[in-house]
């Protein structure tokens, strides 16, 4: 539980986290983690937390088919915008 008015005040006068869907986590609390928020723990590049309900195994199978398919050029930007000076 929160003590923030999200839903009050709404981000842009549209809306807020919690209406779009995504559950709220926090992130007005004085105690909320200001870095390393989206980072993964991981030893020997497999995660230490495996997603619940799948096995290791799956989870390697899947993450190096995945990997396999992985197209470079789809990280680039489509366009590059580059000022003259």
């Amino acid at each position: 539980m929160t003590h923030s008015s999200c839903n009050k005040i709404l981000w842009n006068d549209v809306s807020s986290k919690t209406r779009a869907g995504t559950p709220c986590f926090g992130c007005t609390e004085p105690d909320f983690p200001r870095s390393n928020l989206f980072s993964t723990k991981t030893n020997m590049s497999i995660p230490e937390d495996i997603p619940l309900g799948v096995s290791k195994r799956s989870y390697l199978t899947l993450a190096g088919i995945a990997k396999t398919f992985h197209v470079k050029r789809l990280e680039e930007k489509l366009i590059d915008y580059k000022r003259d000076n």
